[in-house]
């Protein structure tokens, strides 16, 4: 098991290493709320809801290894300017609770938000963790499931490798869920979109694209380390669709709780952080997490060690696993501070 004690940098406000900011969720406790039901989301529909332009800025992980690595994602003001700007008025009406949460995305609201416009702590601590060693097996070809994905982040280092690797013909499966159809449209489909740019699966994109259509400035360099403002053009997305095919990936996006969440066939890799911390919903998470796992499945679950002002903690979800009649092992622990520890689960 790794154990470290160094601190991430929280200088970043679209971070969250604390506890989960619950004044919303207390104001509105007494209103019923109907759990989302499941729903897949189109790959064309989150290609028609991107905006034309994607303002990402660098996100450095540091390594528990040493040194660091560093994705992109959107910045949450460019979010939110997209939904300023909707022009439409049924989709100003749509988007009011959006911008709600993209004004305090650390604001849950059960049943309504579940906080995926956050970049959390613990997904890069997944980071960290797949860098040094859980993952280190190819990627390719397998079936690869993110449970409560939000900004991504694991995803976005996943593509990252695959769309750095050659071309092949052996499919690999990313499947992305989370509760809200909105983060999709804001947050985790932009945040793919630049993973894929920044990545060399783009280069003959950006070389050949010297002038951008309806727009009078030129391609950023595909570089993670620094801000960039990408023009999303017809030709971006027929080339990132085109790279899709050529890597043979393909996604497929969930919205909706997790009590209505059928899995079809067992993953080869499920992925979860920052998911225990409402108590109530531990059962429905426990019982997609043994569904989609099997005896060689690589499980992991990020989570602090303590979720403060709502309850949940790995002790409880521990408990609720082996209840479930599956077993927990930490492979991955941070004491200082909140302590945070990486679970892998496995069930008979």
């Amino acid at each position: 098991m790794f154990k470290f004690g160094f601190e991430i940098d929280e200088t970043d406000e679209e971070i969250s290493g604390l506890g989960f900011e619950t004044t919303s969720s207390a104001q509105k406790k007494d209103k019923a709320v109907e759990e989302q039901p499941y729903q897949e989301i189109s790959l064309q529909r989150l290609l028609d809801c991107l905006p034309p332009l994607i303002s990402s800025s660098p996100l450095p992980i540091p390594l528990s290894e040493g040194g660091r690595v560093t994705l992109s994602r959107r910045d949450l003001f460019d979010a939110r300017f997209q939904v300023i700007n909707e022009e439409d008025d049924s989709q100003k009406d749509a988007g009011a609770g959006s911008l709600e949460f993209l004004d305090a995305p650390s604001d849950l609201v059960h049943g309504v938000y579940e906080g995926g416009l956050k970049t959390w702590e613990c997904s890069l601590d997944l980071v960290d963790y797949l860098t040094a060693e859980a993952l280190q097996q190819n990627l390719r070809g397998k079936r690869i499931l993110e449970v409560g994905c939000g900004t991504s982040v694991p995803s976005l280092y996943i593509l990252g490798k695959l769309f750095s690797e050659p071309s092949t013909d052996l499919h690999t499966e990313l499947h992305l869920q989370d509760y809200n159809t909105s983060v999709f449209e804001l947050i985790t489909f932009p945040n793919i979109i630049i993973a894929w740019y920044m990545s060399p699966a783009s280069k003959e994109f950006r070389e050949t694209t010297s002038v951008i259509e309806d727009i009078d400035s030129e391609l950023p360099p595909a570089d993670n380390s620094e801000p960039a403002d990408i023009p999303v053009t017809p030709a971006l997305k027929a080339a990132f669709l085109e790279s899709l095919k050529t890597h043979s990936i393909s996604l497929k996006f969930i919205a909706g709780g997790w009590s209505s969440f059928t899995v079809e066939k067992p993953y080869h890799v499920v992925l979860s952080s920052e998911t225990i911390y409402h108590p109530e919903s531990l059962p429905f998470l426990v019982k997609l997490l043994g569904a989609a796992t099997a005896p060689s499945t690589t499980c992991l679950v990020a989570a602090k060690v303590l979720y403060f002002g709502v309850g949940g903690s790995v002790t409880a979800f521990c408990e609720a696993v082996t209840a479930a009649g599956g077993q927990v092992k930490t492979v991955w622990e941070k004491t200082s501070g909140v302590g945070r520890k990486i679970l892998q689960l496995s069930w008979p």
